[in-house]
């Protein structure tokens, strides 16, 4: 087995969000208003979002198989996954080193992404499609702005806009 070289759950946050940032990225973002503390979320500019959850260890990764928003009880009419417990991210990732986790391991529905020591990401398997909870990902999105208002947006990635006349 390949010896993996540790990178720090932080360092890795901030890589997967610098390397997936499509509009705006929350990192390591705590807000009370919701019970999950994402460790990446991604919106795109149209508001759907991908759920990245960051794992280095693989205890904290069976742990994180617990959580009762992880949990698959059934499809609903439009082939989404529900879980039982409404969550976030209509597209779920495992980010980890190369190898810790593998495809076999992963809950249904959720995909994962290999990071690799050279830097790249690359999808060993594609996430499929969850019934979000959006009043709890507009929630996140509305204490974003006041956050960013205030000048706390040290855990929040924003791309360029283009500006019209």
């Amino acid at each position: 087995m390949k010896k993996i070289k540790k990178i720090t759950h932080s360092d890795l946050c901030c890589l997967t969000a610098k390397y997936f940032l499509e509009s705006i990225a929350l990192i390591e973002y705590k807000c009370l208003l919701v019970k999950e503390n994402p460790d990446v979320l991604i919106f795109d500019n149209y508001s759907n979002t991908t759920l990245y959850e960051i794992k280095t260890d693989i205890k904290d990764f069976r742990r994180d198989l617990l959580k009762p928003h992880r949990i698959v009880y059934k499809l609903d009419s439009k082939m989404r996954i529900e879980t039982f417990k409404s969550s976030i991210g209509t597209n779920r990732y495992y980010v980890c080193p190369e190898g810790l986790i593998k495809k076999e391991d992963l809950p249904i529905g959720w995909g994962l992404i290999w990071y690799y020591d050279n830097g790249n990401f690359k999808i060993q398997k594609k996430s499929g499609a969850f019934k979000i909870d959006k009043g709890l990902e507009n929630r996140l999105l509305i204490n974003t702005i006041k956050r960013i208002n205030h000048g706390k947006c040290s855990n929040i990635l924003i791309r360029d806009y283009i500006e019209y006349e």
